[in-house]
């Protein structure tokens, strides 16, 4: 998988964009916002207000029709999701999540994004894969 990364010097996050190898012409890509390398992690109290917030939008965007109701297998302390009820433009289901897990048992993790969901769909490749 190809990936760029965007990150403001000494910021907490860094936007991960990947891309899938490609398929038949075709390559599904992702977009994730990740905690930097060696970034404080995300507290409780942090998560409760990002899956609240999570809630909220996931609630508008349903309320629109064009959305419907999509969660991850639980493995993390937070595991939500939404998907567009339709394909996007290039044939894919398009999936946003919100992975946390701040338990004292594991180590601290959070990633947030949408990604083209199915193996079959995607667009023109636009990164260099090896």
């Amino acid at each position: 998988m190809a990936e760029q990364r965007w990150e403001v010097p000494g910021s907490r996050f860094v936007v991960v964009e990947a891309e899938y190898p490609p398929d038949g012409g075709k390559s599904r890509r992702s977009c994730k916002l990740e905690l930097a390398q060696g970034a404080e992690p995300i507290s409780t109290e942090e998560e409760k207000l990002l899956r609240a917030t999570f809630f909220v939008e996931r609630g508008e965007l349903l309320s629109t029709g064009r959305h419907e109701y999509w969660n991850p297998d639980s493995l993390f302390s937070t595991n939500l999701g939404i998907r567009l009820a339709g394909n996007n433009p290039y044939g894919c289901r398009v999936v946003s999540f919100l992975d946390i897990d701040t338990r004292s048992h594991s180590q601290s993790f959070f990633q947030t994004g949408s990604a083209e969901q199915d193996a079959a769909c995607g667009a023109a490749p636009r990164f260099t894969h090896p």
